[in-house]
This record gives C-alpha cells, sequence and structure tokens, in this order.
C-alpha cells in the first residue's frame, strides 16, 4: 500500500512545482541535486557545469534548472528527482510536495552508498564521498587531481577554486573524460584518478578502491586518465557498501524465555497440545541474560518476557513490528522447546516458524529493514502425517505477505538443523545461544551478521558433549547487503 500511495504522490508532482522546489533549496543542495541529475551524460554535465559556475558568480542566483531537466526527460524526471532529493536529505522540500521521509527512506535506502533505483549509483556514491570528506581533505584532492589534469592537458583549467562545492570540480573532471561513470551497471567506469590521488582518504579508499580489486585485464583501455575498468561496479558496491546499524536506532530486542511450561487450555485448544509434558527447560535464564546483556550493549532496547503463551508471542512480536517505524532493525529471540520447523509457547501449543518469519515480513514498517530471527529449541521430527491419534499440530496463525520482496533482508537463525535436537547445559546456558554472544562480543566491530553466524556454525559443530553429543546450527538470509551491528559500548 505505502509503495502504491508513493507513486500515486509521484506522479502529482508538477512542472510548475519545480520553481517552487528550487527556490527552497540553498546553493549546496543545488550543486549537489544537480551533480545527480545531469552528471550521467556528458553534454548535460557540461552544461550544468557552466550554469552553476555562473551562479557562483552572482550574489542573488536565479535559475530554473529543474524545469531544463524535467523538460529534457518527460518520461522519467519525477522518479529520478524525487530520489536525488531524498540522496541530498531534502526533507522539507519533500514534505511539501505531500511525501513521508520515512517512507522514502526506506523505498529509495538514500543512507546507503551505490544502491539506487533511477539515479546512476556511481553519481550516488561519488556525492557520499563529498559529504563524508573534510573541507582540507578535499582541497587536497582538488589540487592532487587538478595538476594531474593539467599534465595530460584536457582541456582549459577550471576557473573556480571551492573545494566546499567538491562536486563541481567531479564534474569538471567528468567532462575532461578523466573519471568515467560507465553505464548503470558500471561497465566502462574508471573511477582510477581518484583512487591514485586519495590515498589517505579514508571515504574515497573505502567506496571506490574495491572497483578496482574488480577489474578484468581484458576490458579496452580508456584515453587520457583512464587506467582502470571494473566489469561490474554495481555488484562490487552492492558487496562492499553494507548496512551499518546505529546505536541510536538499532531496534528492540525481544526475548521470548520459555523455562515452565503448562497445559490449562480450553477444550478447542487441547488438540494442539505437545502429545508429551514438555520439561523444565533449566538454563535458558543464562541464555537470557546474556542475549540481554549482549544487545544491550549496541544499543537495541532489550524486551525479555518469561512463559509466554502461543497467541502472546504473536501478540508481542506485533506490537514490537508496529513501533519499529523509526528503528533500523529488529530482533526476536524464541528459546523454547520445538520440533521440525516449530516452536513452542509456555501453554504447550506450537507455532510454525515459518508463520512467524511471515509476522516479521509483513509489516510495512520494517520493510526493507534488518530482520533477525533466532531460535533456540529442538528440531527433532515431528509425528508423521497420518499416524493415528496424530495430536500436538501447530497453530497456524492468520498472516500472510502479498509479495517476495516483503522478505528480503530476512535472516532466521536456527540452533540446529532439521531432525535433531538442540543441546544445552543446565547451568551454563546451551551451546548455539553462547557461541552466538560470544562470536557478537568478539567480531561485531569488524565482521558482518552472516559471517559472524558462519563462525557460529563453525564453532558449535566443533563441540563434542561428555558422551560424543554433537550438533550444527543452520541460518537462511536473504539479506541483499551485508549488515553490521551496531558498535557496542
Amino acid at each position: 500500500m505505502a509503495r502504491s500511495n508513493l507513486l500515486t504522490q509521484l506522479d502529482s508532482i508538477d512542472q510548475n512545482d519545480l520553481l517552487y522546489v528550487e527556490r527552497d533549496l540553498n546553493f549546496a543542495q543545488k550543486v549537489g541535486l544537480c551533480f545527480l541529475l545531469f552528471g550521467v551524460e556528458h553534454s548535460d554535465a557540461t552544461y550544468i557545469l557552466q550554469k552553476l559556475l555562473s551562479m557562483t558568480r552572482s550574489d542573488y542566483p536565479q535559475s530554473d534548472l529543474l524545469m531544463q531537466y524535467a523538460k529534457s526527460r518527460p518520461e522519467a524526471w519525477r522518479r529520478q528527482l524525487v530520489e536525488a532529493l531524498c540522496i541530498i536529505g531534502a526533507r522539507q522540500v519533500l514534505r511539501r510536495l505531500g511525501f513521508r521521509w520515512q517512507e522514502l527512506r526506506m523505498h529509495y535506502l538514500p543512507h546507503i552508498g551505490g544502491i539506487t533505483l533511477h539515479v546512476h549509483p556511481l553519481l550516488k556514491t561519488l556525492y557520499k564521498i563529498c559529504e563524508e570528506l573534510s573541507l582540507a581533505q578535499s582541497g587536497r584532492l582538488v589540487i592532487d587531481v587538478g595538476e594531474k589534469v593539467e599534465q595530460h592537458k584536457a582541456g582549459d583549467p577550471l576557473r573556480f577554486y571551492d573545494p566546499t562545492y567538491l562536486e563541481i570540480f567531479l564534474l569538471d573532471w567528468l567532462t575532461r573524460r578523466c573519471i568515467r561513470l560507465g553505464d548503470i551497471n558500471g561497465q566502462g567506469s574508471d573511477v582510477q584518478l581518484l583512487i591514485d590521488n586519495a590515498l589517505d582518504q579514508d571515504p574515497i579508499v573505502a567506496n571506490l578502491t574495491p572497483m578496482k580489486q574488480d577489474t578484468e585485464s581484458n576490458i579496452q583501455q580508456a584515453p587520457i586518465c583512464s587506467t582502470v575498468k571494473p566489469d561490474s561496479l554495481t555488484a562490487s558496491f552492492r558487496r562492499k557498501n553494507a548496512i551499518e546499524l546505529t546505536r541510536e536506532n538499532a531496534g528492540i530486542a525481544l526475548i521470548i524465555n520459555q523455562q515452565k511450561f503448562h497445559r490449562n487450555v480450553g477444550n478447542d485448544l487441547k488438540r494442539f497440545l505437545s502429545p508429551k509434558t514438555l520439561l523444565k527447560r533449566d538454563g535458558t535464564d543464562v541464555d537470557k541474560a546474556r542475549l540481554n546483556k549482549v544487545f544491550s550493549s549496541m544499543g537495541y532496547s532489550v524486551e525479555s518476557h518469561d512463559n509466554v503463551n502461543h497467541l502472546d508471542i504473536v501478540q508481542l512480536m506485533r506490537s514490537a513490528c508496529d513501533r519499529s517505524l523509526l528503528r533500523d532493525s529488529l530482533v526476536v529471540c524464541i528459546l523454547s522447546h520445538g520440533f521440525e520447523e516449530a516452536v513452542y509457547g509456555a501453554d504447550s501449543i506450537a507455532l510454525r516458524i515459518t508463520d512467524l518469519e511471515n509476522v516479521l515480513c509483513s509489516y510495512e514498517t520494517l520493510y526493507n529493514k534488518p530482520k533477525l530471527l533466532v531460535i533456540q529449541a529442538c528440531q527433532e521430527e515431528a509425528l508423521k502425517k497420518g499416524e493415528p491419534n496424530q495430536k500436538g499440530l501447530p497453530f497456524k496463525i492468520d498472516v500472510s505477505t502479498q509479495s517476495p520482496g516483503q522478505h528480503i533482508n530476512m535472516v532466521r537463525a536456527m540452533s540446529t538443523v532439521n531432525g535433531f535436537a538442540a543441546l544445552r547445559h543446565t547451568h551454563m546456558g546451551s551451546w548455539f545461544i553462547q557461541s552466538l554472544c560470544d562470536a557478537i562480543d568478539q567480531y561485531s566491530a569488524s565482521e558482518h551478521f552472516t559471517d559472524i553466524l558462519t563462525i557460529v556454525t563453525n564453532d558449535v559443530a566443533e563441540k563434542r558433549g561428555e558422551n560424543d553429543e554433537s550438533m550444527v546450527p543452520k541460518f537462511n538470509s536473504t539479506l541483499r547487503q551485508h549488515v553490521y551491528l551496531p558498535p557496542r559500548l
């Protein structure tokens, strides 16, 4: 629903609105916006460079740049403009156009470099670099690259000297073909000139060096300043540019800790009761305390609940989803008994784990955000269909998703592969949860989350119990990018 509303709002933008939009932008925002919109074509970059330079020489610069842009692209200008406004963070302008910032942020991911819907991905990355560099770093880059450009005699020198507007210099280097964007997939792109002259500029090295590593030797060399041509710029960025969760908006960490179980349910629910009485889970409080400590240290708002009935589990999850609109992520940990693809509530009634995933994925408040479901529960085989007196099947939740895209950035981390028990020490906690917390403590500053889960899988798989017991965790992921957990205190 949110995306259809967004498209409706996009189509309602009139060209006559653009003059007012431009008046609401300061000069720095206009420079960034024009760089993102006009930089992709050589002729456009040359035109906008001259317009921006003329505006720098005027005390009261007036322009109709956006009107010119709309007229040159009658079919696509609205989507490109709104995405570019998101990237430069022009929230006030977007609100006046009738948009909601959080909705746009989830749709366009303006905070993540190199990933775009309509704007060229390299232009977005270069813009983000301009924002991250200090004035001193920008000035040093302008001087160093300018000297190289003059050595190649690539046209008349630029008569502009203010590194505050680094995008103007980037446009100049684009028009001279000393750097190249390539196509939308990165074919034919070249930013080696920036890398060679910015070895001490952290944002440039972090964002552009991966291109050099992905270069194939059989791509034809470009003229003048070009020396490196990556074969797939977009793929490189999608590997290297990660989602970095923040302490300030990390999100909710919901912990459902099942220690004791009962069978006091109504007659209509008795057919869902476990075939056998579920025993007390000694040691689970150790896991709860450890999870609380680890996620609290990363800025998560931890909410832990003990001995929760099956429908209350769903209600707590829905409540956490409702309150996640302004959060970066959501973590749900369920510590309980279970069987294959199911986990028990404290009332001895099981829920399908897939249904719990669908709850998380069905909320627009979590669209495109990392969602982590951690299950510490045995996954031994359930009764086979067709067996007599079959009882204890999972309770079906009324939940569904409407499209595959709702499942993006969903991670399920299981304590064990299907068909086997999950091992737990009655005094030291479970193998899986304790290993997970150890790995987060040790590696979250340097490793992305799925690599941390891989470390956990290896650690647990190497353990052996007193009677040679063993266990192998597993995880499933639909993450589109690497996800780094928030920094710990």
